[in-house]
């Protein structure tokens, strides 16, 4: 069975990533950049994207409604004349709770530290498939410019910092597991000892 957050999840999720150290969540920064960039990636794919991977239509829903992000004064949630501070949103709730009804997702409530985990586990992921491509030379390398271009918590250190505080046995594991509550499309990395290793 699919389990999903109660509530606005955009809300959850960003005040969590925003308690470690980020200066705004995913889904503020999404409504910051304008939501029609990536749906006009999505749609021009759509033809390509297989079928046997998750999708989720919620933000191409938000578009569609008109909702752009800031530019438009909604998007992930809703901004006041000239507030560039987004407030929740019951539209964006109800766009979710639709979601959830058609794939019968049944959700459950998601700890912080859940979504902490399931957040940075990702960019580990994402850090170790680009050092497996030949993307990126060093971990290191990953870890500045994330901190430096794309508003990684400085004070952390960088995803692959983190995840070297950690046993290799229990980054495996929450690696494992990831891919597990992920589902169909998740691409785990296979070359873990390029993070661990990393100097």
């Amino acid at each position: 069975m699919v389990v999903m957050f109660y509530g606005n999840i955009n809300n959850e999720i960003d005040a969590t990533l925003q308690a470690f150290g980020f200066a705004m969540g995913p889904f503020a920064v999404a409504d910051m950049s304008g939501l029609d960039i990536a749906w006009r990636m999505r749609r021009a794919r759509a033809a390509s994207r297989p079928t046997d991977v998750r999708y989720v239509d919620i933000p191409d829903r938000l578009c569609e409604a008109g909702r752009l992000g800031r530019k438009t004064g909604a998007g992930y949630y809703q901004y006041g004349a000239g507030s560039k501070h987004g407030q929740p949103d019951d539209i964006v709730k109800a766009t979710i709770d639709d979601a959830r009804a058609r794939k019968g997702i049944v959700p459950r409530r998601l700890s912080f530290e859940e979504i902490r985990k399931r957040a940075l586990l990702t960019m580990v992921n994402e850090a170790a498939l680009l050092l497996e491509e030949g993307v990126a030379a060093r971990g290191p390398d990953v870890d500045v410019v994330l901190a430096n271009g794309y508003g990684f918590p400085r004070n952390q250190g960088g995803p692959i910092y983190w995840a070297k505080a950690m046993a290799p046995e229990t980054l495996s594991r929450d690696l494992a597991w990831l891919a597990e509550v992920s589902g169909t499309g998740f691409k785990p990395a296979g070359r873990l000892d390029l993070v661990l290793g990393a100097a």
